[in-house]
């Protein structure tokens, strides 16, 4: 692997993760809105606007936090009514206080030691915190036993398919330890708790999957040789089980009140 930001990447794939990356339930945009009441809501590491989209849809004032230039492009394309602001969050000063504050697919690419403090500046009292994530889950068994051998061969753990469906844990522990990368701590933060969506099922034909991965920031940071040995042998064993890869796609989502 080279020694590039895997923060940095995004944007050399910017239509492709446009087109090919899924979006999110609905049921958990309507829910987020209604938790958090009328007020503007806060988009951090927006992209090309997976989930942009579905809160301008109900009428949100939003403003997004988009470091890359290429994905605040398309994401300008994809919800021209979006107030849209390119530079990393960590540089960003607060104009109010947000009802709201989402980052979809996003929040671990801030910084760990100053996010939960920007995110507490960012709120307005009482104001929501939301992170969420979709989470690939392969179903079928057999596949994703070889897919694993792949991702060994290549050293590549961090991959969409590491995790079967059928092991897949509850959301049971307490937040601290579902969430323990968040860094909330109680005197600025209450409420704590966790929901999980359950909401689609997701297949690529294996030309599709192809396309996928080379969005993802794992094989972008690879070297080109490197990924496309790994990308071949990744193929090959979808090819052989039916050339398609079923997913269960999952949004765990995060919980928190500003005090």
């Amino acid at each position: 692997m080279t020694t590039r930001d895997r923060r940095q990447v995004f944007g050399e794939a910017a239509d492709d993760y446009d087109r090919i990356r899924p979006g999110y339930p609905a049921q958990l945009i309507d829910d987020l809105l209604a938790a958090a009441g009328s007020g503007p809501v806060l988009e951090v590491g927006a992209g090309t606007g997976k989930a942009t989209a579905a809160f301008a849809a109900r009428g949100a004032d939003l403003t997004c936090i988009e470091p890359d230039p290429r994905m605040a492009e398309v994401l300008r394309r994809n919800v021209p009514g979006a107030r849209v602001v390119v530079s990393p969050f960590e540089q960003w000063q607060p104009d109010r206080g947000y009802s709201l504050l989402v980052s979809a697919q996003a929040w671990h690419w801030v910084d760990a030691e100053s996010r939960a403090g920007l995110a507490w500046a960012a709120l307005a009292p009482d104001g929501l915190f939301a992170p969420f994530w979709n989470v690939h889950l392969v179903i079928d068994p057999a596949l994703h036993a070889a897919l694993a051998e792949v991702d060994e061969r290549h050293g590549l753990a961090d991959t969409a398919h590491h995790n079967l469906a059928r092991d897949f844990p509850d959301l049971h522990a307490s937040f601290e330890e579902e969430w323990h990368m968040l860094g909330l701590t109680g005197d600025r933060f209450t409420g704590m708790t966790s929901r999980r969506y359950e909401s689609m099922l997701l297949s690529y034909p294996s030309a599709r999957y192809r396309d996928y991965l080379l969005s993802t920031s794992i094989y972008r940071v690879q070297e080109p040789g490197r990924a496309e040995a790994a990308l071949a042998d990744t193929l090959a064993v979808i090819d052989a089980h039916g050339g398609v890869i079923d997913f269960e796609i999952r949004t765990d989502v995060a919980l928190a009140r500003r005090i």
